[in-house]
C-alpha cells in the first residue's frame, strides 16, 4: 500500500514519468499488473499514446508491436466492467438515463397522494428529469436517506424554514422509494461503481500499480473507489497539475489551483487516516514536454496573476517579438470571418510550416456554437476534421416519425402533424421485402416523395383536416375557379386528386386501426406491444435499414451505423418501459414523452479519430496529450468565464444548508456550487491555454448575428493581452477591407473567391488591383478547369438586376393582339411593369391554400352587401320607411344564406373562424342599418348593384371601354361596379358610383393621374357611357364615392341619447371621393342640408350664405370630363407599353404593397434598392389644383399639335 503524487505545473511532463515508471515495473517485474486510470472522455486516446510512448523506450524498441496482458487503461466505468463482469451484478438489467426517469415518473404516480410540494409538478416538463438528475447527483455523492433525516432533524431544532422542511422531507420519501425501487433489481452507474468498490477490497491486488492520470477532482464515489484502490493496490500514483503541495490547509476558492489542490488536500489526508504509505512527491520542474518559451512565460504570468498579490508582478512578462509569433491574439469581424482564417492558417501550418492535422486542436466553450459554421468552410477545402462530440439521437427522423405519429391522434389528423409524418420517408408503400433491390427501393421512395409533395398542395388548397381524413367520400381538387366561383378541373387536376387520395388511403387504413387499438389499450405492456407491432407492420425497420444499406453503399459507415443504433435504443426503450411501467395503467400524454425524452438525451457512439485528423473540442473536455497548436474560439466574456446557471431543484441556498449539515465529511459532497464551479474556470482556461506546445491563438468574433449587443473580447484573454503585450489583430470578414491580403490565399477555388471580392470592390471604388492578386489571377488563368469557372463567376460581376424587354412580337404572342384588362391589372402597370409582367403576363401565382384572405373577406362584404341592397330596393316599392328589425331581418338572411355557400366553408372550419364569421356578420349587420339610413337621407336611388361591363353576358352587361391600340389592335377594359344611383334633376339626371371598401380610402388626385387610382373614374366612365342601358336618359356625373364596410368602436365618456348615438355612427360612415360642385345638384342629393350645416352623409358643407365650404373633394363637370380623358389616356399608354414589351422594375417607394419589393415576385426579381440599377421611382406628390392644372396644360398642348397636323395637311 503506497500513494505517490507526481506533480508539476500544467507544462510539466507529468506523463513522461508515469511511462519511465511503467516501463521499470513492466521490465523488473514482468508479472505485476498496471492499471491506468483516466477520465472517460480520454480513454481510447490515453490507450494508444501510452503503448505509443513505451514503444520508444529502449526495453520495447526491438518488438514488431508494442502490446501487455498486463497493461490496462480504463475509465472508472470500464474498470467496474473489467473488475464486475463475471459478476452476478451486471445479470440485473441496466437502466439507461430514460429509464431512470420512468422509474421517477412511476414514483411519482404512486405517491402522489401522499406529496403536497410535488403533486401537481411530474406533469409539468423538465421536472422529472430533474428530479432523477439530483437523486443521481445524491447517490454520486454517497448521500444516503439517513443524511438527510439526520439534516432534518437538526433543521428542525433549529427552527428553520418551514418551506426548506417540506421540500427535504418529501425529496427524502421520494429518494427512499427511488433507492428501493433499484435496489437489488436494476442497474445505473452509481450503483456499478459503488459495487466496483465493493469488489476491489475482496481482490488481491498486492501486485498490482494503479496510476490516476487526466482528473483534478473526483466525485464522492470516485472518491469512495480510489480509497479502496489505496488499501488494496500495491501503490496508487496520481498526477495532479499543482504549484505546490497543499498538506496543510486546501488552497482558498479564488486561487487558481483551489480545485486541484483541494484533491491533493483530501487524498493526502485519506491516506493518512488510512495509514497508507505516502512516497516523497515526484516533483517534475525542469522537463517541460516541448512546451515553447512563450507559452511558458504565458503560464507564469497566469499562475502570478490569479494570485491574490498579481499586482505586483505586472509588467514582468513580456515576450520578445518572435515568441509573439507564437501566441496571438484575432479579433475578427464576425463569427464566419473567424472560421475562414483559423481555416485558413491551418492550411497554411500545414502546407508552409510541415504541421499534420493531428497536431492541430479547435477549442471552444461548446463545439455545437460552431459546428454549423466550421463543417461548411472545412469542408469545402478538403480539410479532415474530427467533432469531439456525440450526435444526438434527438435530430434523427425516427423521433420525428414518433412524436407525429402520437400528434397525428391527439390532435385529431391535424396538417403540420401529418406532413411531419410523411416527410420523414419512414412510411411509405414502397418497401420491398428484399431490401438488398436498393435501386428499385430508392426509384419506388422518390415516386413517393412525390405523391407526398401532390398531396401537400391539396391538403393545402383544400383545407383537409380532421374528420375529412376519416370520411367515405373522396377528397375533391381543382387548380381554377371561374368568375362565379365554380371549380374547372383539368386532366392534371384529376391527376393530383387521384394521387392524394391514393395517399391519404393509404395513410388512413395503416393508422386508424392502430389508433383504435391504443385507445383500447389499457396497461402500458399493450401499448408498446401494439406501437411494435404497427412499425414492424408498416415496415418501419425495413425502411431504416435500406438507409443503412444506402449508407454501406455510398461507404457511409458512420451513417449506417447510427440507423442501427436508433433501433435499439428505440426498442431499449421499450423494454424498459415494459420492465418499469407495463402493468399500469396506460396514459397516452405520459408514453408519448417518455419516448420523446428518451430520444432528447440519447447520442449516438463517438467513433474515434482517425490517424490523421483537426480535433474540434470543448474546452472542458480531456485531452490525455497537448497538441502542438491550439486555436481557442468563441473567447468572448460570455464563453471566459463562463456563465453558470444552477438548474437544480435545490437552490443555492439548500446545497449550502445541505453542505453545512454534512459536518465536512469528506466522503460525501454534492456536486460543485455555481460559485465553486465558477472558481474554477481560472484553472479551465489555465488548461486551454496549455493544451498546445508550440502555438496559440486566440480568436473572438466581433459582432454576432443574433444580439443587438457586440460580444466583447474574454476578461482573461485581455489580461493576457495587456500582460504580454500582445496586439489584437484584426481579421476582416473581405478581402477588400483588409491590409494584409496574404491572410486570405488558398486553394484556387479560394482565390477565385478572393478575386470576385477585389474586382467588385476595384469596379466600386476605381482602386487597383493589388499586384500579387494580378499575378495569382494570371497563375490561376493558366489552369483550363479553373478558367473556366473564372469566366463563370468573373460574370456575375458585370450581372445588372435587370428584366430583359421583349420584343413587340413576343409581347403579342403573350397577351394577344387585343388586350382585355381590368382596372387592377392596369393599376398594377402603373405600380410596378414587372410585378404586372410576372402576375398577368407569366401567370405566376403562389400556391393556394385554405385561408380567409383579405381578398376573400372584401369578396364576403361585396356579396351580401350587393343581396341586402337589392333586398331594400325592393321592399322600398312597398314602404316608404323600413323599420330596423326589417332591416335586421333582411341581414340576417342574406348572411344564412352566404354561410351556407361552398366558398365561405372555411368560416365554420374552427372556433377561430367561427369568430371571424361573427365579427364580418356583425360588421354586415352595422352596414345594412348603415345603408338604410342613407336611402332614408338621400334623393339617390339604386338603379344597379354589382354591375359587371366589358364581358361577355346578357343584356344586363354593360358596355366596356374600348379603345385602339397602334398595333391595330384593340385594349378591352372589363370590371365590375358596386353600385350606380341616380338622381332625377328634370330634364338631366345625376349619376353617382359607390365602391365598398374594407379599408379607409379617399381620392387621391396624384395617384389618379400617375395612374395608380383609375378605378373611381373607369367606373363613372362607363356608367356614364351607358347611360341608355340604366335608362337613364341624358346623364350627367354627380359624384363617385368611398363606402368604409367597418364596425367602428364609439368612445364616447358621458352618456348620449339614442339620436346622438346613431348621428355619431353615421358621421363615421360619410360617403367619400368625388362630389360635384354644384349647389342646386347637392340640394337635390342631399336635400337635408341647410345653410351653415354640414352634410350627415357627404363630405360638403353650405356656408351661412349658402355657397358651399372649400373642399377637395368637390370639382366642377369639366373636372370630371378632363379626369376622365385623362384616365382614358392612361389607359392606352399602359396598353401601348405592355404590347411594346416594357416591362422594367420600376416600383415606386410610396406604394404600401408592390409585390416585386415586398411581395411573393421579391424571390424573382431580386429586387435591391442598394444597387444603382434597382432604385425606386420618384413620386411627385401633387395637390388637387396641380393635377388639375397639368391636365388642362397637357390637353391644350395635345389640341395645338392636332390643329398643327391639320394645318400641315
Amino acid at each position: 500500500m503506497g500513494l505517490q503524487f507526481i506533480l508539476g505545473k500544467e507544462s510539466a511532463d507529468k506523463k513522461q514519468a508515469i511511462y519511465e515508471r511503467i516501463s521499470g515495473i513492466m521490465t523488473e517485474e514482468p508479472d505485476a499488473e498496471v492499471f491506468v486510470l483516466v477520465p472517460e472522455h480520454a480513454k481510447f486516446e490515453a490507450e494508444m499514446s501510452i503503448l505509443e510512448k513505451l514503444w520508444q523506450f529502449e526495453a520495447f524498441r526491438e518488438q514488431d508491436m508494442m502490446g501487455s496482458m498486463n497493461l490496462q487503461t480504463f475509465s472508472f466505468s470500464r474498470l467496474a466492467w473489467y473488475l464486475l463482469k463475471k459478476s452476478p451484478i451486471f445479470q440485473q438489467q441496466q437502466l439507461s438515463e430514460a429509464g431512470l426517469s420512468m422509474l421517477v415518473r412511476k414514483i411519482l404516480m404512486e405517491k402522489e397522494q401522499e406529496l403536497i410540494l410535488f403533486r401537481r409538478e411530474a406533469n409539468k416538463e423538465g421536472f422529472i428529469k430533474q428530479l432523477t438528475d439530483l437523486f443521481l447527483e445524491l447517490r454520486s455523492g454517497r448521500i444516503e436517506e439517513e443524511d438527510l433525516q439526520g439534516i432534518l432533524a437538526n433543521q428542525a431544532e433549529s427552527g428553520n424554514e418551514a418551506d426548506f422542511q417540506l421540500k427535504l422531507t418529501e425529496l427524502k420519501e421520494l429518494y427512499h422509494a427511488f433507492n428501493e425501487a433499484l435496489l437489488d433489481k436494476y442497474l445505473e452507474k452509481e450503483v456499478i461503481l459503488e459495487a466496483l468498490a465493493g469488489v476491489i477490497e475482496t481482490l488481491d491486488m498486492q501486485n498490482t500499480y494503479v496510476f490516476i492520470d487526466g482528473f483534478y477532482r473526483f466525485t464522492a464515489r470516485e472518491l469512495q473507489i480510489v480509497t479502496t484502490l489505496l488499501r488494496s493496490a500495491k501503490q496508487v500514483t496520481i498526477t495532479l497539475a499543482l504549484d505546490k503541495a497543499y498538506v496543510d490547509e486546501p488552497p482558498a476558492m479564488h486561487q487558481l489551483f483551489y480545485t486541484a489542490g483541494s484533491t491533493y488536500h483530501t487524498l493526502y489526508h485519506l491516506a493518512r487516516s488510512l495509514r497508507v504509505q505516502i512516497m516523497k512527491d515526484h516533483w517534475v520542474a525542469k522537463d517541460t514536454d516541448g512546451y515553447k518559451d512563450a507559452l511558458l512565460t504565458l503560464e507564469n504570468y497566469w499562475i502570478a496573476s490569479s494570485d491574490a498579490t498579481s499586482n505586483k508582478v505586472q509588467g514582468s512578462f513580456e515576450l520578445t517579438a518572435a515568441q509573439k509569433e507564437d501566441i496571438r491574439i484575432w479579433g475578427c469581424e464576425t463569427k464566419q470571418a473567424e472560421v475562414f482564417h483559423v481555416a485558413n492558417e491551418i492550411k497554411k501550418l500545414v502546407a508552409e510550416d510541415g504541421y499534420r492535422y493531428k497536431d492541430i486542436l479547435i477549442l471552444a466553450r461548446t463545439v455545437e456554437e460552431y459546428e454549423t459554421i466550421v463543417k461548411p468552410i472545412f469542408d469545402k477545402d478538403g480539410m479532415d476534421v474530427f467533432y469531439d462530440k456525440a450526435d444526438a439521437m434527438k435530430h434523427h427522423p425516427f423521433m420525428d416519425f414518433i412524436d407525429a405519429l402520437f400528434r397525428i391522434r391527439r390532435h385529431h389528423w391535424r396538417y403540420p402533424d401529418i406532413m411531419r409524418l410523411l416527410r420523414t420517408e419512414l412510411l411509405t408503400p414502397a418497401n420491398p421485402d428484399n431490401p438488398q433491390e436498393l435501386e428499385e427501393t430508392a426509384a419506388a421512395v422518390l415516386h413517393f416523395r412525390e405523391q407526398v409533395d401532390v398531396i401537400e398542395n391539396v391538403l393545402l388548397a383544400y383545407g383537409y383536416e380532421g374528420n375529412s381524413w376519416l370520411s367515405k367520400d373522396d377528397w375533391y381538387f381543382a387548380t381554377f375557379r371561374d368568375e362565379n366561383g365554380n371549380s374547372n378541373q383539368s386532366p392534371e387536376d384529376r391527376r393530383m386528386q387521384d394521387t392524394s387520395n391514393e395517399v391519404r388511403n393509404y395513410l388512413r387504413d395503416l393508422l386508424l386501426p392502430f389508433f383504435q387499438k391504443m385507445a383500447k389499450a389499457k396497461t402500458g405492456r399493450e401499448a408498446a406491444r401494439n406501437l411494435y407491432n404497427f412499425l414492424i407492420a408498416a415496415k418501419v425497420d425495413k425502411q431504416m435499414l435500406f438507409w443503412r444499406d444506402e449508407a454501406l453503399a455510398q461507404g457511409d459507415l458512420i451513417q449506417a451505423r447510427q440507423q442501427e443504433q436508433i433501433w435499439k435504443v428505440f426498442l431499449n426503450l421499450l423494454d424498459e418501459y415494459v420492465e418499469i411501467l407495463g402493468d399500469s395503467p396506460f396514459q397516452a400524454a405520459a408514453f408519448h414523452e417518455i419516448l420523446l425524452t428518451g430520444f432528447q438525451n440519447a447520442t449516438f457512439s463517438l467513433v474515434p479519430p482517425s490517424i490523421d485528423q483537426v480535433v474540434f473540442s470543448s474546452i472542458e473536455g480531456a485531452r490525455f496529450e497537448p497538441a502542438k497548436v491550439v486555436f481557442l474560439m468563441g473567447m468572448t466574456q460570455d464563453h471566459l468565464p463562463a456563465q453558470k446557471e444552477n438548474k437544480s431543484l435545490l437552490t443555492e441556498e439548500d446545497r449550502e444548508r445541505l453542505s453545512g449539515s454534512l459536518n465536512n465529511n469528506e466522503e460525501k459532497y454534492l456536486h460543485p456550487t455555481t460559485a465553486e464551479s465558477m472558481a474554477a474556470e481560472p484553472y479551465v482556461a489555465y488548461q486551454a491555454f496549455l493544451s498546445g506546445t508550440e502555438k496559440l491563438i486566440f480568436s473572438y468574433p466581433m459582432s454576432a448575428d443574433d444580439s443587438k449587443k457586440s460580444p466583447k473580447i474574454s476578461p482573461y484573454v485581455s489580461r493576457v493581452a495587456n500582460a504580454l503585450q500582445i496586439p489584437v489583430e484584426i481579421k476582416h470578414q473581405d478581402i477588400a477591407d483588409a491590409e494584409d491580403m496574404t491572410a486570405f490565399l488558398g486553394s484556387k477555388q479560394q482565390n477565385i473567391s478572393q478575386l470576385v471580392h477585389l474586382l467588385r470592390h476595384q469596379r466600386a471604388t476605381n482602386e487597383p488591383v493589388p499586384t500579387l492578386w494580378k499575378y495569382i489571377l494570371a497563375y490561376i488563368s493558366k489552369d483550363p478547369q479553373a478558367k473556366r469557372i473564372m469566366q463563370r463567376v468573373f460574370a456575375s460581376l458585370w450581372h445588372k438586376n435587370v428584366p430583359s424587354k421583349l420584343t413587340a412580337p413576343v409581347a403579342e404572342q403573350l397577351y394577344g393582339k387585343d388586350l382585355y384588362l381590368s382596372v387592377s391589372q392596369l393599376e398594377r402597370y402603373f405600380e410596378d411593369p414587372y410585378s404586372h409582367f410576372l402576375q398577368y403576363g407569366l401567370k405566376l401565382k403562389e400556391r393556394a391554400k385554405y385561408e380567409l384572405s383579405a381578398a376573400g373577406t372584401g369578396e364576403f362584404f361585396h356579396e351580401a352587401l350587393e343581396q341586402i341592397v337589392n333586398q331594400l330596393k325592393s321592399r322600398l316599392i312597398d314602404t316608404a320607411d323600413l323599420s330596423e328589425e326589417t332591416v335586421k331581418q333582411i341581414a340576417d338572411a342574406v348572411l344564412q344564406n352566404i354561410y351556407g355557400n361552398d366558398k365561405y366553408k372555411i368560416l365554420s372550419t374552427s372556433n377561430r373562424m367561427a369568430f371571424i364569421r361573427d365579427q364580418l356578420g356583425e360588421t354586415i349587420q352595422k352596414m345594412a342599418w348603415v345603408l338604410n339610413q342613407h336611402s332614408r337621407r338621400t334623393a339617390l336611388k339604386n338603379i344597379r348593384t354589382e354591375a359587371v361591363f366589358g364581358q361577355l353576358g346578357g343584356e344586363q352587361m354593360l358596355d366596356g371601354l374600348d379603345m385602339p391600340l397602334n398595333n391595330g389592335g384593340t385594349l378591352h377594359i372589363r370590371g365590375k361596379i358596386d353600385r350606380i344611383d341616380l338622381v332625377n334633376a328634370g330634364e338631366e339626371n345625376y349619376l353617382t358610383i359607390l365602391d365598398y371598401k374594407s379599408s379607409a380610402h379617399s381620392f387621391n388626385f396624384a395617384d389618379a393621374y400617375y395612374g395608380l387610382a383609375m378605378q373611381m373614374i373607369t367606373y363613372l366612365d362607363v356608367a356614364l357611357l351607358n347611360a341608355d342601358k340604366l335608362l337613364a336618359g341624358k346623364t350627367l356625373p354627380a359624384g363617385a364615392f368611398y363606402l368604409h364596410v367597418k364596425n367602428p368602436f364609439i368612445k364616447q365618456n358621458s352618456f348620449m341619447t339614442l339620436e346622438d348615438y346613431q348621428k355619431t355612427i353615421i358621421a363615421d360612415y360619410k360617403l367619400k371621393g368625388l362630389l360635384l360642385n354644384d349647389t342646386a345638384v347637392l340640394d337635390l342629393i342631399d336635400p337635408a342640408v341647410e345653410s351653415g350645416q354640414a352634410s350627415e352623409i357627404f363630405t360638403f358643407k353650405k356656408l351661412k350664405a349658402g355657397n358651399l365650404g372649400k373642399n377637395d373633394d368637390l370639382i366642377t363637370l369639366d373636372d370630371f370630363n378632363h379626369l376622365i380623358a385623362k384616365n382614358r389616356a392612361n389607359m392606352v399608354e399602359a396598353g401601348e407599353k405592355i404590347l411594346s414589351g416594357d416591362l422594367k422594375l420600376d416600383p415606386i417607394k410610396e406604394r404600401p404593397y408592390t409585390p416585386t419589393v415586398s411581395g411573393p415576385y421579391r424571390a424573382i426579381s431580386q429586387f435591391d434598392n442598394t444597387l444603382p440599377e434597382n432604385r425606386y421611382r420618384k413620386y411627385i406628390k401633387l395637390t388637387k389644383e396641380d393635377v388639375l392644372s397639368k391636365i388642362k396644360q397637357e390637353r391644350d398642348e395635345n389640341n395645338q399639335e392636332s390643329n398643327e397636323e391639320g394645318e400641315e395637311q
